[in-house]
């Protein structure tokens, strides 16, 4: 009887292993689909943030929502449409800048240039992690664009092993899709956003973990 306990749940995790596969396929396609509806250029940021919305750092197991997969992408298109498209832009737009200035001063070959290129590679780090939690904290807490910029680079500022480690895995990741070029076309952008959702949703918790004891410490000292 054991034994056959065993089994069943083993069958049923794979089942639940498949079955999240499937929600990653076709959050892609969506995605793929709500970028060209957008011609590229006005699609691909309110794509992404409509598939962090379906996806939201679930794993095999998680709540579904109750609409269905594609009725919430959509949804979640339409709602986060301009608010994801100012932030997708100006992260763009300063990483472009920080890139161009990195180039220009790694040319110049000077000692100071060199110090001027160190940090703003430290910066470029920073901006990295800060895009891998912006459009997953903008859905989540569903503020407004700049509330959502602040959030995003206090949120690494507070942690930032914990960026650090989200940065490495979508390096990973991408390093995983290079090597085996059927990924892209089966996963590509869903497992991406999947991995940058969950630690997000892991460093919302650590935020108010760390405001909860900030409180009660307070509340003690009052004491």
């Amino acid at each position: 009887m054991k034994h056959r306990e065993k089994w069943e749940g083993a069958f049923w995790s794979v089942h639940q292993c498949g079955e999240w596969l499937l929600r990653l396929e076709v959050a892609h396609l969506l995605w793929i689909g709500g970028t060209l509806l957008g011609g590229v250029v006005l699609g691909v940021f309110p794509a992404t943030a409509a598939m962090h919305e379906v996806l939201g750092g679930q794993g095999p197991g998680g709540n579904r929502d109750d609409r269905g997969l594609a009725a919430a992408f959509w949804y979640a298109y339409r709602r986060y449409f301009w608010r994801s498209q100012l932030l997708g832009y100006a992260l763009l737009l300063s990483g472009v800048v920080l890139w161009g200035d990195l180039i220009f001063f790694l040319g110049l070959g000077t000692k100071w240039s060199l110090v001027c290129a160190a940090l703003l590679a430290g910066i470029s780090l920073l901006h990295t992690a800060i895009c891998c939690h912006a459009f997953a904290l903008l859905v989540r807490l569903d503020r407004g664009f700049w509330a959502g910029i602040r959030q995003s680079f206090w949120s690494v500022a507070a942690f930032p092993l914990h960026a650090m480690v989200t940065v490495g895995g979508v390096f990973l990741c991408v390093g995983v899709m290079l090597v085996l070029p059927a990924l892209p076309i089966l996963l590509g952008a869903s497992a991406l956003v999947w991995w940058m959702a969950v630690r997000t949703v892991r460093l919302l918790e650590k935020c108010e973990r760390k405001a909860t004891t900030q409180q009660l410490r307070g509340e003690t000292y009052a004491v």
